[in-house]
């Protein structure tokens, strides 16, 4: 029998670089990890029970269960907590503001990112100290600095699971991003085409399939940052995708979608195909068709 999958929260950050497409942060996770050991993803992690008592700001209740399409105002907040959380975890990034609404200037996030790896000290940080270190400074997360985007959950077929919110940032003015060294072990920021064509070429770039289908999105959207993030703010989060995995195809072992007719519930007309298929030890996407999802 499967395990229910634990809710989880993932954070795109997204930069402007000079070019036509804006940067997103992208990590290694640890070569050792119980999940996706090796893969490069966006930061993000499991919503803790903390994460449902933290106080907020910039977002209601309302607006929260609306933006997620669920009806429990403590679980969509606290969604929206751990993806703020996670994203200060694991890359030094301050999405909180202070009792004027003010984001922390550049010397307060120092002192802060100083005092989490203090707290870190080459162990698993506990989401208490996050928690506790943003009281001590007069923070409280800012929900409207982050937009859920998707929504993915892991196959029936893996013994680890998650439900896991995808959401999207973009980098504050005088912060800067970088791993943790604990939980990742690489970073990097790439244009979306870039994080694709490496993981197309076998680089070091390997990507799961929901971040590779994440770039690819990414790819298609036109403008800076700050565009980017209210596209993709403005469609919403989209439908739950719970990939299916089918070992033995013609093509090899392959991770369907929802709108591909290899999945047990198909969506839309069986002459699409989308879908995963392992290429070299890589799952590479493969469409067919006006594809949903």
């Amino acid at each position: 029998m499967s395990p229910p999958p634990k809710l989880a929260a993932t954070v795109v950050l997204l930069r402007d670089s000079g070019r036509p497409q804006p940067e997103t942060f992208l990590v290694r996770r640890h070569g050792r990890s119980g999940f996706m050991a090796g893969a490069t993803v966006f930061p993000g992690g499991k919503v803790d029970p903390l994460d449902y008592e933290a106080a907020t700001t910039g977002r209601s209740d309302a607006d929260s269960c609306r933006s997620l399409g669920v009806d429990d105002a403590a679980q969509a907040r606290a969604l929206y907590v751990a993806a703020v959380r996670e994203l200060h975890e694991e890359a030094h990034v301050v999405l909180a503001r202070d009792a004027r609404g003010a984001l922390p200037e550049p010397d307060q996030v120092r002192a802060l990112n100083e005092a989490l790896d203090d707290l870190r000290d080459g162990h698993r940080l506990a989401a208490s100290a996050v928690h506790d270190l943003w009281r001590s400074h007069g923070l409280t997360p800012a929900l409207d600095l982050v937009a859920p985007f998707a929504w993915w959950v892991t196959p029936l077929a893996e013994p680890r699971r998650f439900d896991t919110r995808f959401f999207v940032a973009v980098q504050p003015r005088g912060q800067g991003a970088s791993m943790d060294g604990h939980e990742t072990t690489a970073e990097t920021w790439a244009t979306a085409a870039d994080g694709v064509q490496a993981h197309g070429a076998g680089e070091a770039l390997y990507l799961p399939p929901p971040t590779l289908h994440t770039l690819q999105r990414l790819a298609a959207l036109p403008g800076d940052a700050s565009s980017v993030w209210r596209q993709l703010r403005d469609a919403g989060p989209g439908p739950k995708i719970q990939p299916h995995f089918v070992a033995d195809t013609a093509d090899g072992p392959v991770i369907a979608l929802p709108d591909d007719p290899l999945h047990p519930a198909p969506l839309g007309d069986p002459a699409l195909r989308n879908r995963f298929v392992l290429r070299d030890g890589r799952f590479m996407r493969e469409t067919q068709g006006d594809v949903l999802i």
